[in-house]
């Protein structure tokens, strides 16, 4: 409480108290506080306050930048109002390499490259510079400026006095030509707060980087999640693994480059052996998701997108093709590896990034060998309409990557939208004596309206059945967006869904400025698009409409305050796909908790529309509503409980509006 910037709420009093509490019993803790409540604040400030007090450290970890941005933000406001001890008040926020090395930033080449690819680089380019400073054209110029002792200092210098968010002190690093990443490792040392991206915690390599750099013990750093409803899935696909045709036939084109060696003791050269994983890959694909026989009848369910494969058939495949042994297999992957090695040595040589896809292969076929089947499930899928098809491992368990959170200290889990808490618990395998808290909403409970209709629904049946409801959906969402001159967001569950309405013509009797998110956006371009989009309810503006979608950039993470968005459109109810992938999760968590539908369908669909909704009510002031379009939404009233049907929308919204 000492530190605390702002005047506190109730509830930011309580939640602070229990964090306390947890950080001195060295305990952990999942919590919930709906969206605008202070969650940061109050996280970063009972944190800070305990970590100066006993010489720890945080990690806080985030999901996107503009979550990051914010902890950034709320540690300058509280060294604001604590003048007196300001210079201990100091962290610094990091982003991944591709983002803080400005020759990748530069470079396309080298802005797609992964954490090890350009951590190779950085190495060698590090290496050529200290080699050779006397010549300026050899090595990493930002890196080489970085040497300078008086340049660096002044950079320092300068983050201490400003606390800079991670893209200014990017962008300041830029204009003096200085490596940002190289002098974030110098500030990381005195810092007491250290904010993050996932992956920095949850990836060995990088996770060791960081610590070194903190050099202290884990049990001195304290852990936050943001955002904690994200990384279940953030930790499967991180621990997931896929091999496509692309990266086969990258990998084909790789080894002829280079000279196309001989594998299994002369028997074949790596391409031929790379066609024939083609091959198998092909007729997998074919056999379990098309569901065609050799004699080219099609059997089993209509097409599916992705589907299941037995264990040993892939591997079972390349034995009995190429005649060859599991020892001899085994070799294979061993030799591929080792080649491309050699190929990553080549490209550093010739100043490119150290890229091979033949050791990609090596490592997948090795990880795919030998993998445990009681945590992953082996698919293959069909991806983009059958020109890419790919076999996949995938991470249906994700505490195989949630270890190291036992070494810390203490651990903090927050979101505003994460019941039922348990389920994040037992997924992450954080124990039993882990402390779950849900927090009310601090803000007025009549500054906010959600409704639901029944006369429309996004059930794909349904739809086939009443060729009606498509156009009560359109009616609703077209009457809503011209009666109210006010900031609308409709949400669609998916891109697809709102591409369909966007070619039927559905947009075109909207009589307002009209903003639609691509799902092929960038960061950059999105932003601008929010920001236009707010600039119409500020100011007495005249009020603008954004399509956007659950799930997505905008649905989450982002701030809206006042009359910036007033309505809330949700179209549909945002379940998950029933592919096989989606199964696997569900049986698997059947088996292990008897929990499946609840835990792999109901929570995350509900966190979705919380999500969406929760875009509306920022603080006590706000005033908005939702409206569900679904006849479904009645099955979410234990998470969204002021949820309420209307009879007659546009009066139920009218009502509203004018009180």
């Amino acid at each position: 409480m000492n530190l605390f910037p702002y005047t506190p709420r109730k509830s930011q009093m309580a939640i602070m108290q229990t964090i306390k509490n947890t950080l001195v019993s060295e305990g952990d803790m999942v919590f919930e506080s709906g969206t605008g409540s202070g969650k940061t604040i109050c996280t970063l400030t009972s944190t800070l306050e305990y970590a100066l007090e006993n010489n720890k450290k945080i990690i806080y970890t985030t999901r996107t930048n503009a979550q990051q941005r914010q902890v950034i933000l709320e540690l300058r406001a509280i060294r604001n109002k604590n003048k007196d001890i300001e210079e201990k008040i100091f962290g610094v926020g990091i982003q991944g390499r591709s983002n803080m090395c400005l020759l990748a930033r530069n470079d396309p080449e080298f802005s797609n490259g992964a954490a090890e690819e350009l951590s190779k680089f950085c190495s060698n380019e590090k290496k050529k510079a200290k080699s050779t400073k006397k010549d300026k054209d050899k090595g990493c110029i930002y890196y080489r400026n970085s040497l300078d002792k008086e340049k660096v200092d002044s950079t320092i210098e300068w983050v201490n006095q400003n606390l800079p968010t991670a893209e200014e002190f990017i962008d300041f690093c830029e204009k003096k030509q200085l490596c940002p990443y190289e002098i974030n490792k110098l500030l990381i040392r005195k810092s007491s707060l250290v904010v993050v991206p996932y992956v920095y915690v949850f990836d060995l390599m990088i996770r060791n980087m960081l610590f070194d750099c903190l050099s202290c013990p884990e049990e001195d750093m304290i852990l936050v999640v943001d955002e904690a409803h994200n990384l279940p899935n953030y930790i499967r696909d991180s621990f997931s693994a896929q091999l496509s045709m692309y990266m086969l036939n990258s990998c084909v084109m790789e080894a002829e480059k280079y000279g196309d060696p001989s594998i299994a003791d002369g028997k074949l050269s790596i391409s031929d052996f790379c066609k024939v994983l083609i091959d198998i890959v092909r007729d997998l694909r074919d056999t379990y998701v098309y569901g065609i026989l050799e004699n080219g009848i099609r059997t089993g369910p209509p097409r599916n997108n992705d589907a299941f494969i037995p264990s040993h058939e892939f591997e079972t495949e390349i034995l009995s093709r190429l005649k060859i042994t599991s020892k001899t297999l085994h070799d294979i992957v061993g030799d591929l590896m080792v080649y491309g090695e050699k190929i990553q040595e080549y490209c550093q040589k010739d100043g490119k990034l150290p890229r091979s896809y033949l050791h990609k292969l090596g490592l997948f076929l090795d990880f795919w060998i030998s993998l445990e089947m009681n945590q992953y499930a082996k698919l293959v899928v069909d991806a983009r309409n059958g020109k890419n098809p790919r076999i996949e491992a995938f991470c249906l368990d994700p505490s195989v990557g949630t270890g190291i959170i036992r070494d810390f200290h203490s651990s903090i889990h927050m979101s505003g939208t994460l019941e039922p808490l348990e389920e994040y618990r037992d997924s992450m395998d954080l124990g039993e004596n882990i402390e779950l808290v849900s927090y009310p909403s601090p803000f007025p409970k009549e500054n906010r309206r959600i409704f639901f209709v029944r006369d429309v629904t996004t059930k794909y049946d349904e739809i086939l059945r009443d060729e009606k409801i498509l156009s009560k959906m359109r009616n609703h969402i077209t009457s809503i967006c011209n009666t109210f001159q006010k900031n609308t967001m409709v949400f669609f569950p998916s891109f697809n869904i709102m591409s369909m309405f966007k070619e039927n013509g559905d947009f075109n009797g909207i009589n307002r400025c009209l903003y639609v998110e691509d799902q092929e956006m960038s960061q950059t371009a999105l932003m601008d698009l929010v920001s236009d989009f707010k600039g119409h309810g500020d100011e007495d503006g005249d009020g603008a409409a954004l399509f956007s979608v659950m799930g997505g950039r905008i649905s989450e993470g982002m701030d809206f305050p006042a009359e910036q968005l007033e309505i809330a459109v949700i179209v549909g109810i945002p379940y998950p796909k029933p592919t096989a992938r989606q199964r696997g999760l569900q049986r698997y968590y059947d088996m292990k908790f008897r929990k499946g539908w609840e835990y792999t369908v109901e929570a995350p669909t509900a966190r979705k529309l919380l999500q969406s909704i929760g875009r509306l009510i920022r603080d006590e002031n706000d005033r908005g509503v939702a409206v569900i379009l679904d006849r479904r939404a009645s099955r979410f009233k234990r998470y969204i409980r002021d949820l309420q049907e209307s009879k007659n929308l546009m009066e139920d919204m009218k009502s509203f509006m004018e009180k």
